[in-house]
């Protein structure tokens, strides 16, 4: 476990909210956490309307296609591809964290 140097005004006003640091760090992580995946649901959101179904549809789409490039829905692709991934980590984060809270 490391070691943090915390500025005391920091500290001066999680007491005076009647935090201590681990709940305030816990609800913090909590609170990004939920931020970043909101933010990924919005993206996939945005290309599932754009194209009108589901990502794996889309990637099968994408990957059938023979002798044809769209450089612009294979952008787009990648784009989905990294949205779904980094909201299923954050998922999976905030999920592991809840259940270490029990």
């Amino acid at each position: 476990m490391e070691n943090l140097q915390i500025n005391t005004k920091f500290l001066d006003g999680l007491y005076a909210l009647n935090y201590n640091v681990q709940d305030a760090l816990g609800e913090f992580l909590l609170l990004k956490l939920s931020a970043k995946i909101a933010e990924f649901n919005q993206e996939c959101h945005f290309f599932e309307k754009k194209y009108n179904c589901n990502f794996q549809d889309f990637g099968k789409k994408i990957n059938d296609r023979i002798n044809e490039e769209n450089f612009e829905e294979y952008d787009d692709y990648l784009a989905w591809k990294f949205a779904e991934e980094s909201r299923t980590h954050y998922v999976n984060n905030l999920s592991s964290i809840k259940s270490s809270e029990k």
